[in-house]
C-alpha cells in the first residue's frame, strides 16, 4: 500500500479521475456496492463531458467501466478507490471508512491511502524478556501477523545459558541484553520500513528503558505495557493488551494536539486555507492536522481559494478537495500528517498547520 501511495501521489497529468466509494465487508450489504459504483461512474461521465468534452469523457468512462468490471465486490473492505488517467487504471481496497465522492483534478486523491497508512489502530507489539523477543503486527484487538522473518523471533543463547553466578553479574547481563536489543531494534527497523506503524513495548520496566537507550527511532514507540506472559498465544495476547493500547493512542492524540496548541504562541501556526496551501507548497509545513472526513472544494480566482460546496463544482478550474492537495504537498516536502477524530479540531476549524519557520 505504501508503494502504491508513493507512486500515485507523484503523478500529475491534465486529467486524473479518482472515484472514492464507501463499501461493505459483508453480504448482503455488499450487493449495493456495484450499483453505487455505477452511479459514481455515471457522475464522472457527466462531469468529464461538461469540463473536458465528449471525447475525453467517452475515453475515461470506458476505462472506469472496464476497471469496475474487474472488481469482485464479495471481497470488499470498508473503502474502495479507483484511479484512472491516460496511463493509469487501477483500484485499491482500504480497511478504513471513507466519504463517497468523485474527484477530477490534475493529481489523484490519495489522502485516504495516507490515512490508512497512519492509523493508530494498526501497530506492532514488541514483546521482550530475558534473551528473547517476538514481534506481532496487529489491528485493534486482532492479530494480522506474528513476524517470523528478519531475525524474529529472537533467542539469545548467550543470555539464556547464563549460569547462576553469571546471572548475578549485573554488568554482564546488562551488556548482553543491550547487544540483543540492538539487534532486535535493527531488525524492527527493517520490518517497519516495509510497513510503518507505531510500536508498543510489552516487557518488564527495566527492559523497556534499556530498549529505549539503544532504539534508533524512539519517537516511533507509542508506549509501554507491563509484561505478564511472554509466551502467550498471539491472538490471546493482543486481546489482553488492546484496552491499554487504546489508552496509549488517546494519550498520543492529546500530545499531538498539545503540540498544536503550543505552536499557536510561537508564530509557527496557520489555520487559513490559503496560508496553509502556500506554506505546504513552499515546503514550510511541518505537521498538518486534519479531522477525519473533512474535505473542502474550492474555487480559484487570481491565486485566491474560496470555499464552495461540493455541488457547486462546475469547472475544471475548481479544485474538488484542497485538503487532499495540501496533505500531498506537505508529505512530498518532508512534513507529516496527523488525522484526528471528528470534533478534535473544533477550535481550529478542522484543519491547522505547524510550520517549520
Amino acid at each position: 500500500m505504501r508503494e502504491t501511495f508513493k507512486r500515485l501521489s507523484k503523478i500529475k497529468a491534465p486529467v486524473c479521475v479518482t472515484v472514492i466509494l464507501k463499501t461493505h465487508k459483508t453480504h448482503p450489504d455488499s450487493q449495493q456496492d456495484p450499483i453505487l459504483l455505477r452511479n459514481l461512474i455515471s457522475q464522472a461521465s457527466t462531469r468529464l463531458t461538461n469540463e473536458y468534452g465528449a471525447d475525453i469523457s467517452k475515453k475515461y468512462t470506458e476505462k472506469l467501466q472496464k476497471l469496475a468490471e474487474e472488481i469482485d465486490h464479495r471481497h470488499n473492505d470498508l473503502g474502495l478507490l479507483l484511479f484512472v488517467n491516460d496511463d493509469v487504471a487501477e483500484y485499491i481496497r482500504l480497511p478504513i471508512n471513507v466519504n463517497t465522492r468523485l474527484i477530477i483534478d490534475d493529481t489523484f486523491a490519495t489522502r485516504s491511502i495516507a490515512r490508512a497508512l497512519n492509523r493508530d489502530t494498526d501497530y506492532y507489539l514488541l514483546a521482550l524478556t530475558k534473551g528473547k523477543a517476538r514481534l506481532i503486527l496487529a489491528s485493534s484487538d486482532a492479530v494480522v501477523e506474528e513476524i517470523k522473518r528478519d531475525g524474529f523471533p529472537f533467542e539469545d543463547k548467550a543470555l539464556l545459558s547464563l549460569s547462576k553466578a553469571e546471572s548475578a553479574n549485573a554488568n554482564r547481563v546488562t551488556n548482553l541484553t543491550q547487544e540483543l536489543f540492538n539487534r532486535v531494534d535493527k531488525a524492527l527497523n527493517i520490518v517497519r520500513k516495509q510497513e510503518p506503524h507505531s510500536i508498543v513495548i510489552y516487557s518488564e520496566e527495566t527492559n523497556y528503558h534499556q530498549f529505549l537507550k539503544v532504539a534508533d527511532y524512539p519517537n516511533t514507540i507509542l508506549g509501554h505495557i507491563l509484561l505478564k506472559n511472554f509466551d502467550e498465544k498471539a491472538s490471546n495476547l493482543i486481546k489482553e493488551v488492546w484496552t491499554d493500547i487504546k489508552e496509549l493512542a488517546i494519550q498520543k492524540e492529546h500530545s499531538r494536539i498539545s503540540e498544536l496548541e503550543k505552536a499557536m504562541g510561537t508564530g509557527k501556526y496557520l489555520a487559513d486555507l490559503n496560508e496553509i496551501w502556500n506554506a505546504t507548497l513552499e515546503g514550510r509545513g511541518k505537521t498538518i492536522f486534519v479531522e477525519e472526513g473533512y474535505y473542502q472544494p474550492v474555487r480559484e480566482d487570481n491565486g485566491i481559494f474560496t470555499p464552495i460546496a461540493y455541488e457547486e463544482i462546475s469547472s475544471k478550474n475548481d479544485i474538488d478537495d484542497i485538503v487532499d492537495d495540501m496533505i500531498e504537498n506537505n508529505l512530498k516536502n518532508g512534513g507529516d500528517v496527523v488525522f484526528l477524530k471528528e470534533g478534535s479540531l473544533k477550535d481550529f476549524k478542522k484543519i491547522a498547520l505547524i510550520t517549520r519557520y
